[in-house]
């Protein structure tokens, strides 16, 4: 998800890791690798290893937009500090991160963040702003990819890993899902909005202003619009080889109450 904003001029020093993202990186391989020795187990630490994946996850979808962004023009999202990887230089935290973490935890459900405000004006022609848009859906299908990996490599014994791997691994693939979803705010949006019609961008454009209100009623009061896509992100990543049962068992895991 993005958003947009003006345009100010700045040395391109380029992209790179924050001290804050490293420490999300290593929260995650610490947790990850004590889950599967046996060191730590239970609810406690698969809720702590899914909630910073998460974290981690958002961090390179937010990324993957503003990279894209700087390689197509746009100055700005230097100066705002997206291209560290850094979780506090997001525009609005609520949304990138509160709101995503709430959804993911307490909804089950892989809700897709997003505040890193991008200058559209600065980019050059319908193709940039297209590719940024899908930027960050990529990064997001990256860590899906990952997440499937360690699982296939986790052993047959590492029942709780296995278990909070594939919960991670379906929660990418529902952000992924949503995220490409052609609804006024998403990144599906975004990338075909510059292909349509002037007056189909404003009306598009108005929605996208309340594109979380939209997102919050669906998930709260349409169980056919979650089940859809719970359904969905499932069959795909049964498709990549993640056992249903281990989801279960996932979602179980990271219910602390």
């Amino acid at each position: 998800m993005q958003q947009t904003t003006s345009r100010d001029s700045l040395g391109r020093t380029g992209p790179g890791a924050s001290a804050n993202f490293l420490l999300i990186v290593l929260l995650v391989s610490g947790l990850g690798f004590a889950i599967g020795v046996g060191w730590i187990a239970g609810s406690g630490a698969g809720f702590a290893f899914v909630l910073s994946g998460w974290i981690f996850s958002l961090c390179l979808h937010e990324f993957g937009h503003a990279y894209a962004a700087w390689r197509g023009g746009d100055a700005s999202v230097e100066e705002a500090g997206t291209l560290t990887l850094d979780p506090r230089r997001y525009a609005d935290p609520v949304t990138t991160l509160v709101l995503p973490v709430l959804f993911t935890i307490l909804g089950g459900i892989g809700f897709p963040g997003g505040a890193v405000r991008i200058d559209l004006s600065a980019l050059r022609g319908r193709l940039w702003p297209s590719a940024v848009a899908l930027a960050g859906p990529a990064m997001t299908g990256a860590a899906l990819l990952g997440f499937v990996l360690l699982y296939h490599l986790a052993s047959p014994d590492s029942d709780t890993l296995r278990a909070v791997l594939a919960v991670s691994a379906l929660f990418q693939g529902m952000a992924l899902v949503l995220n490409l979803v052609p609804i006024p705010g998403l990144d599906g949006y975004a990338a075909a909005r510059p292909w349509v019609p002037a007056a189909w961008q404003a009306v598009g454009d108005a929605g996208a202003r309340h594109a979380g209100l939209v997102l919050t009623v669906l998930f709260l009061f349409s169980g056919a619009f979650s089940r859809l896509l719970f359904r969905t992100s499932l069959r795909l990543t049964t498709l990549m080889g993640v056992d249903p049962a281990d989801v279960v068992a996932g979602y179980r895991l990271i219910r602390l109450w």
